[in-house]
């Protein structure tokens, strides 16, 4: 696997270049209008990797509740341990943390592009739209697309040492290849940054596209209200 690990960087850049440059082709009059409708095509994509990756909640309930149910038979009958429904309860924690982990890091794209990630509201929605704006754009390009960058590259080598060495779990009875759960840390920082992406986009066409694009690009302009539901009207201007 190592001896790939070049080709498999190059080919993630390539395809990340790809899915812009397709997103792009036959776009709106202007570049802006192209960029906005590109975003919304990436804001889709991340959003549907999300929805399919919040299913993995039900198997890992399941699971769980299977967990804690054998535990109280053993309790009252010993022999289940030599039943064929018995499964070792430390392979069952360790995929509900599996389980868990995958949920988080397919889903961290899809926070972002619904807004649901922590923000220091005190001092952001005291700021005027257009310079809430510009502290997305700032965080976006100093902060959140590098960070992705980094656990990208270091995640892919955790996952690909796993790999060459046969990791397993350190318990005696736990799962084994260890390197599919370490796989999915660069995967989902890579959803990640591509939404970071989008976002970098409808902020750039915000503060320097056409006004009849202002709306449609004013995601960051306004004020943090990510625990509120879509009906809700925030009043307010959105404008400078």
């Amino acid at each position: 696997m190592r001896s790939y690990g070049l080709w498999v960087e190059i080919g993630a850049i390539a395809l990340v270049i790809a899915a812009f440059v397709v997103a792009a082709i036959g776009r709106g009059p202007t570049g802006y209008h192209a960029s906005i409708e590109a975003a919304e095509d990436i804001d889709r994509v991340v959003v549907a990797i999300g929805k399919v990756a919040a299913f993995l909640f039900i198997p890992m309930m399941l699971v769980i509740a299977y967990d804690v149910t054998q535990r109280k038979v053993i309790e009252y009958d010993s022999d289940f341990i030599d039943s064929g429904f018995y499964f070792s309860s430390t392979k069952l924690q360790e995929l509900e943390w599996h389980l868990h982990a995958v949920l988080f890091l397919l889903c961290l794209g899809f926070a972002y592009v619904k807004d649901a990630h922590v923000r220091i509201e005190l001092v952001r929605d005291r700021l005027p739209p257009r310079a809430r704006v510009w502290l997305e754009l700032f965080g976006l390009v100093f902060f959140l697309v590098p960070y992705c960058m980094i656990i990208g590259k270091l995640g892919y080598t955790f996952a690909e040492r796993a790999w060459d060495t046969s990791e397993v779990s350190a318990a005696q009875t736990g799962l084994s290849h260890r390197w599919i759960i370490k796989a999915f840390l660069p995967v989902g920082f890579t959803i990640l940054g591509i939404s970071g992406a989008a976002a970098f986009l409808k902020c750039w066409v915000y503060l320097f596209g056409p006004d009849d694009l202002r709306e449609r690009s004013s995601e960051y302009a306004g004020t943090h209200h990510a625990d509120l539901p879509k009906d809700v009207v925030i009043k307010g201007p959105i404008t400078d």
